[in-house]
């Protein structure tokens, strides 16, 4: 192996392993986890239980379940759709918000696994 290759490769067996095998090659590590550091967030993770729950939600609903303004909810809910997990759509003056088609692949089993892990204690 000559130096050229070594300075060229700065990826880790696991991470070539995790590319390879979870990833199948077609899928960004970096935006899978930033996808998944979104969801961490106590706001965020609510919301997304709510949007799993109840399918659609209106804005002012989703403030109202939350107990705040909707203004404060905006950087939430922008931050979920830039990660592809939210979706929204107007209705009349209203903006609402639903699962992306990705999301609803994974999100809810989320919640099944913490609902059942809640169980289990």
């Amino acid at each position: 192996m000559s130096e050229r290759e070594v300075q060229t490769n700065n990826r880790t067996t696991a991470q070539e392993r995790l590319d390879s095998q979870l990833l199948n090659e077609t899928l960004d590590l970096e935006r899978e986890a930033n996808r998944l550091s979104a969801m961490g967030e106590p706001t965020r993770f609510t919301i997304l239980y709510l949007l799993a729950e109840e399918g659609q939600l209106r804005s002012g609903e989703l403030a109202d379940l939350l107990e705040r303004r909707q203004n404060d909810l905006y950087h939430h809910l922008n931050t979920l759709e830039d990660a592809g997990l939210v979706g929204k759509f107007r209705e009349g003056g209203q903006r609402v918000y639903e699962l992306s088609p990705l999301a609803e692949g994974f999100v809810p089993h989320i919640f099944d696994t913490v609902s059942a892990r809640a169980e289990a204690v």
